[in-house]
């Protein structure tokens, strides 16, 4: 039965009405899931340095991949497709090829500027060169290499090294292991060597938590190494600056060493 004021479901006015209000909807539903473009996905190259970046069975993990997982590529509005880590040397090739288009960190050098790497804005991680050493070491603090002279300091083959660890003052032994961290900290803490070289200082703190070790660890008096945001060549410009809108507001608040802690703790 059909009241009045209804309009009967078999009513040919009814069902027209019915079938251009559902065409409307549709094509409203249609535009506004145009006007959010599918994310874009950007090949990004990294190079192994614990806790930051850790070779994985599946592709690189650690803070600095998930920091940017969270908290760029969403703001970005891009997927990230990491390839497996790869030595800074290749790092660098593959930029300039446009084998990848990004990576989270990499020093700037004339070099590679002249090679038309993008390094995009400001630093937002630096690098803390530090050497281990045990909590009884004597040393308390880092002046001058002439600190370090009779004490054997561990590091690894082919490392590059500030001017400051060049001094004849200090005797360096170079491990040849992959997994050189964990070597030089065991040669520490059997005590065949003085002090073990760390390029930062968190990564020091990482394999010491890993290993059970407590450590003394002494800053270098030197700037240290600021790290960039850095671009291929081939990026388009417009993916530069979408990195440079959301940087600084990803990175405010202490929010990346939240993420570096976090992994320095977990085990």
């Amino acid at each position: 039965m059909c009241y009045a004021g209804c309009i009967a479901a078999s009513d040919p006015a009814h069902v027209r009405i019915f079938a251009a209000i559902t065409a409307i909807t549709t094509t409203l539903a249609s535009a506004a899931a145009l006007a959010q473009p599918p994310a874009d996905t950007i090949t990004v190259g990294v190079f192994t340095v614990a806790p930051y970046v850790i070779a994985g069975d599946t592709g690189p993990h650690g803070a600095l991949v998930e920091f940017f997982e969270r908290e760029i590529a969403p703001r970005m509005h891009v997927r990230f497709q990491w390839e497996r880590p790869t030595t800074v040397a290749r790092l660098e090739q593959n930029l300039i090829a446009g084998r990848v288009l990004f990576t989270p960190i990499l020093a700037k050098t004339s070099a590679r500027e002249q090679a038309h790497i993008q390094f995009a804005g400001e630093p937002h991680i630096r690098f803390t060169p530090a050497i281990a050493v045990l909590p009884e070491h004597p040393l308390n603090a880092l002046t001058a290499p002439s600190d370090l002279a009779g004490v054997t300091v561990g590091w690894v083959q082919a490392g590059a090294l500030p001017p400051f660890m060049h001094d004849p003052h200090i005797r360096l032994d170079l491990a040849g292991a992959i997994d050189w961290e964990r070597t030089n900290l065991d040669k520490l803490k059997l005590g065949r060597i003085g002090g073990a070289y760390f390029s930062d200082r968190q990564t020091a703190r990482y394999f010491a938590a890993r290993n059970g070790l407590r450590l003394k660890l002494l800053d270098l008096p030197v700037p240290g190494t600021a790290l960039y945001a850095a671009f291929s060549p081939s990026a388009p410009p417009e993916l530069v600056e979408r990195y440079l809108r959301v940087a600084s507001e990803a990175f405010a608040n202490g929010r990346f060493n939240a993420y570096l802690n976090r992994a320095i703790a977990e085990q």
